[in-house]
């Protein structure tokens, strides 16, 4: 697998190309791709980094921006020995250099107003690393608040009814009501490694209490949710919540991201105030080594 896959969203991985497609688009532009950029594209068609997109590989579908298309319409004063794979929000060019049909490893930045950046990348894995902003580790990001208006939370794979298999659910009593806020920490990786709730504006110190009972996920997918606006509110495509850098969104009863590591079945934590009702509840998709 690529490695930079691992730096791609969920949300933002597309299907791959095959390496017909590769090979057709390679004899469009008369050059003959990096190995590391195959890798990529055969496991995502285009990839966005950061502000920076890279160009689909012309298929089958209509693509506006394809790499073909980009290179046949060049910037003025792009040169000639320059490839266009990607851009940012500001229309910088992410590029690589033709040597003989083959293209280096090396990648350049180029904008219009100061040509070719002084300090090329030696490959667009090291770019990313370079350039791309990673999130810190064991950080909490929050996401957003909602309401719990009654005194029952469910944590559950968004796309269970609740008519189903409760034993992959996790039903809470006793919950705090009141607004409550939502946040996500990210693994090095930036797969959500953990959901968390509380009540209030900050998350309070104190012991974490594990649940026997461990939630299933089958759809990617977790949400923590006011139990009553749940039986309510089951219609919602929950999947356009998540489609954010985030990998996890809010709605008005409660908080859903991706679960970081896939389908499988995950621990529940809880905790709880002076008065034993529950002030935090948090899902882990992955522990500390």
């Amino acid at each position: 697998m690529s490695k930079l896959i691992k730096r791609l969203h969920h949300d933002l991985k597309m299907p791959g190309v095959s390496a017909v497609e590769l090979r057709k688009a390679e004899r469009a532009l008369g050059v003959l791709f990096p190995g590391e950029y195959k890798d990529l594209f055969l496991q995502s068609n285009g990839a966005q980094f950061g502000e920076w997109t890279l160009y689909p590989v012309p298929t089958g579908q209509t693509f506006s921006l394809d790499i073909v298309r980009q290179n046949e319409n060049r910037p003025a004063g792009l040169p000639d020995d320059l490839i266009c794979i990607g851009e940012n929000l500001t229309g910088d060019k992410l590029c690589y250099r033709i040597r003989k049909r083959f293209l280096q490893e090396l990648v350049f930045r180029w904008n219009e107003r100061s040509g070719i950046a002084k300090y090329p990348s030696s490959s667009l894995g090291e770019f990313v690393d370079r350039h791309v902003p990673k999130r810190k580790t064991n950080q909490a990001y929050r996401i957003g608040r909602f309401t719990v208006e009654g005194t029952k939370l469910i944590t559950t794979d968004p796309y269970y009814g609740l008519e189903e298999d409760t034993e992959l659910q996790l039903i809470l009593s006793n919950v705090k009501s009141g607004s409550w806020t939502a946040a996500t920490i990210y693994t090095e990786d930036e797969w959500v490694k953990q959901l968390l709730v509380f009540e209030g504006d900050k998350k309070r110190s104190g012991k974490w209490h594990r649940q026997e009972q461990s939630i299933g996920v089958d759809s990617a997918l977790v949400g923590i949710f006011d139990l009553t606006a749940y039986r309510q509110n089951h219609a919602v495509e929950f999947e356009a919540v998540v489609s954010s850098d985030d990998q996890a969104g809010i709605v008005s009863f409660g908080a859903v991201s991706t679960s970081g590591f896939g389908d499988g079945l995950y621990d529940v934590d809880i905790q709880y105030d002076v008065s034993r009702q529950i002030v935090g509840v948090r899902v882990n998709f992955a522990e500390d080594e």
